[in-house]
């Protein structure tokens, strides 16, 4: 059975109105505007959930039919269309980018940034327009030693090049939407889900527009998805070591090894892991032992957008009550479902769930680790989550830094409401096996 080549329009034209929003947004979202963000945002999903729901329900769903279809390179020809558009934009909602690029000069310079805070009196001389933008300038880096050589290349490259450092994750966001497809066929799954990633407003915004250092690791996770799936599992070690090194939420994917490769096996992949993790810390932890401090100031004293934190919080009127329990009830969730579940990919997905759930600290672009697993399992509690999540871009756009319960409301309900029925779902399933 052929495609319609009516459902194949209606992607092309959705793909083209989805690429105006975001020429809009290039030609108008200057002096970070942040109404027309949360409007290009809105306007986007809106046309990502219709051609979603144009693969689900017009589309064969003969998953071997899909999987020669010409329709998953088209959504991944518009996904880095869309990617491409927003290469010159300047941030909007979040100015981490700042950051990356001082610490990326820092490094280059020979300073150790994990003990060099901005405020240095050591680094007066490297001081320069890019240094006034970073915020809390006595807090020393918090991103690992990976992401650090990519901020010390963008230097070397082009010197507090926005841009860019945007086009350095592109090429990594081109790698992840190529492996994701392989990933897809070895999982027998309808290649044109990739839409899901491909077309989310949140990966496309928040890392080309606000040019958020996750998109690296995410390439590096589902490197790691498609070698471990391939029986690869040494080499997948090296690859989430490497996501590790660019964001520390690897760390908690860990566990779950134990119950997949048995002891033995387990062993040789952690071994591989540290050592590797070793190795890239290690320039930077010669002589200087507190390379960690910046991190657990962050971990110490962050708090955003988050659900269970803010509901503890409320419950005893205490910020360190709330942070410890949610400490606790994570590492105690992430330990039952490391030996109780049943299918590797969804344990992962399991594990990302609770880590956004207990966590203290929620921002937008935090879910892109969700969004690209959810490529594999959709979730309807997910899409609700990424919609929503917008909402929370009220809080820079006041004139103070404040957090608005409703907002929490109406991002959280939909989301545990419909986390109920997927997870009642994905137990229908397992039974029916």
């Amino acid at each position: 059975m052929r495609l319609k080549k009516n459902t194949l329009s209606i992607l092309i034209v959705l793909g083209f109105l989805c690429e105006l929003f975001y020429l809009l947004f290039l030609l108008f979202g200057k002096n970070r505007n942040i109404p027309l963000y949360m409007l290009t945002y809105f306007a986007s999903f809106i046309i990502f959930f219709i051609a979603f729901y144009t693969i689900v329900k017009k589309l064969p769903n003969n998953k071997i039919e899909a999987e020669y279809s010409n329709t998953a390179k088209l959504i991944v020809v518009f996904g880095i269309i869309f990617r491409i558009t927003l290469l010159p934009t300047s941030y909007t909602t979040s100015d981490d980018v700042h950051r990356y690029l001082w610490e990326g000069k820092v490094l280059v310079s020979g300073y150790n940034p994990f003990t060099h805070p901005p405020s240095d009196s050591s680094l007066i001389k490297l001081r320069d327009e890019n240094f006034l933008g970073v915020t809390f300038k006595d807090m020393p880096a918090i991103y690992p030693p990976f992401s650090q050589i990519i901020f010390a290349i963008n230097f070397l490259a082009a010197p507090n090049s926005q841009i860019f450092l945007k086009v350095i994750f592109l090429l990594f966001e081109i790698i992840s939407l190529i492996f994701l497809l392989k990933l897809l066929r070895l999982k027998g799954k309808n290649l044109n889900y990739i839409l899901l990633y491909a077309w989310l407003p949140l990966p496309v915004l928040e890392y080309f527009n606000n040019a958020h250092l996750d998109v690296v690791g995410i390439s590096f996770l589902v490197l790691f998805l498609y070698l471990f799936e391939k029986g690869k599992v040494y080499l997948s070690s090296a690859m989430l070591a490497l996501v590790f090194l660019t964001k520390l939420i690897a760390l908690f994917l860990l566990p779950l090894m134990i119950r997949k490769l048995g002891i033995k096996k387990s062993i040789i992949f952690y071994l591989i892991f540290f050592s590797i993790c070793f190795l890239f810390y290690l320039p930077f932890i010669f002589n200087n032992p507190s390379v960690l401090t910046g991190l657990f100031r962050y971990l110490e004293h962050w708090e955003f957008n988050g659900s269970v934190y803010n509901l503890l919080k409320f419950i005893f009127s205490r910020a360190d009550i709330a942070h410890l329990l949610c400490g606790v009830l994570l590492f105690i969730s992430v330990l039952i479902v490391s030996f109780k579940y049943k299918d590797f990919t969804k344990g992962i997905v399991s594990i990302f769930l609770l880590v956004v759930i207990f966590s203290t600290t929620v921002y937008p672009w935090y879910l892109g680790w969700l969004s690209i697993v959810n490529v594999l399992y959709p979730m309807y509690s997910l899409m609700s989550l990424f919609f929503t999540i917008n909402l929370s871009n009220l809080t820079p756009l006041a004139p103070k830094w404040k957090e608005y319960p409703i907002v929490w409301l109406v991002e959280y309900i939909p989301f545990y409401s419909l986390l109920v029925y997927d997870l009642w779902k994905w137990n229908i399933k397992r039974q029916d096996k």
